[in-house]
């Protein structure tokens, strides 16, 4: 019952009508409680619009993502099965990492516009958010190159983050994107992962299990392995699935995310994040920016002593 309320009310926030008053009361609250903006300290708005420009500018150029993390699971091969795995027509030199597709590197203002939301209670900040993961969706699915129908599976917050925070900014950020028609053609958000029950969740420190911040890269792998279920074998067998998630680290929630939509029978084609920490390697090919998602900006670096994310999934 508490979870459909929660889903329904981030779904009623993120509706036109809802939007528009929400914004009326943001505007009221600036002269009531001025804000600031979250990069710069500019007075009267939590994202001005010199940053805003800004951080559409660092997120232009969706880019694969997955060879600075390390912790990715392998990709699927056409046939259904992993690379690598050992199966017949497969060698070691096939191993390919899953695809993820990250709309900018995690850092300057686009890394403070995500912690502001995530950590923050700027909400706000979900509409730029949203024009980012799209841009992100909408590459992962032409380079996946698979026809047929998509579902978007967002990477569950754990139940402690939910509580802490009370909101899912990944949700709210995927039901903006949906709300403004922004996904891919033959997509649709499919919330169909959870944590096992008693699960110690990323961030969550349960049953023995410390927080993915604290931790290295192997070692969060190992925090995170088997917290995470999208239901019995066989339960979702046919399902093409985009995973999607915040930000992108080591990979390891991700890559749990991954084992528990292929252990309900998914074939999970590819990723999206809005940010990565790593920069793209050299020589890494760019995308031009998704035209149906507009946006502009002048360009920006990088701000001194920049926080790294909580953890992924989180």
């Amino acid at each position: 019952m508490r979870e459909r309320l929660r889903r329904a009310l981030e779904g009623w926030a993120a509706a036109p009508g809802p939007a528009a008053f929400l914004t009326a009361c943001r505007e009221l609250r600036s002269v009531l409680l001025p804000a600031d903006c979250v990069v710069c300290g500019q007075p009267d708005e939590s994202l001005c619009p010199g940053c805003a420009l800004a951080v559409r500018h660092a997120t232009l150029r969706p880019f694969n993502a997955s060879a600075g993390a390390a912790m990715l699971p392998h990709a699927e091969n056409r046939n259904g099965t992993v690379s690598g795995s050992g199966f017949p027509g497969t060698a070691p030199e096939e191993e390919m990492p899953l695809s993820v597709i990250a709309a900018g590197r995690y850092g300057g203002g686009l890394s403070r516009v995500l912690l502001a939301c995530k950590n923050h209670g700027h909400t706000d900040l979900t509409g730029i958010l949203a024009e980012a993961m799209a841009r992100a969706l909408h590459e992962a699915k032409r380079s996946a190159q698979v026809p047929g129908q998509l579902a978007v599976v967002p990477v569950p917050g754990s139940f402690h983050s939910r509580t802490r925070r009370g909101y899912d900014p990944l949700q709210l950020i995927l039901a903006k994107v949906g709300h403004r028609g922004l996904l891919p053609v033959d997509t649709g958000i499919a919330r169909v992962l959870g944590y096992r029950p008693g699960a110690g969740a990323a961030g969550l420190v349960a049953a023995g299990r410390r927080a993915q911040k604290e931790l290295g890269a192997g070692a969060r792998r190992r925090n995170v392995h088997g917290t995470m279920t999208a239901g019995p074998p066989g339960t979702l067998l046919g399902m093409r699935v985009l995973v999607a998630d915040d930000v992108l680290t080591t990979g390891a929630t991700l890559a749990e995310a991954v084992r528990a939509l292929r252990a309900a029978g998914a074939e999970v084609v590819s990723a999206a994040v809005i940010a990565a920490v790593r920069a793209p390697a050299p020589g890494a090919e760019f995308t031009g920016g998704i035209r149906s998602v507009p946006a502009c900006g002048t360009g920006g670096g990088s701000t001194p002593n920049e926080q790294r994310p909580r953890s992924e999934g989180e």
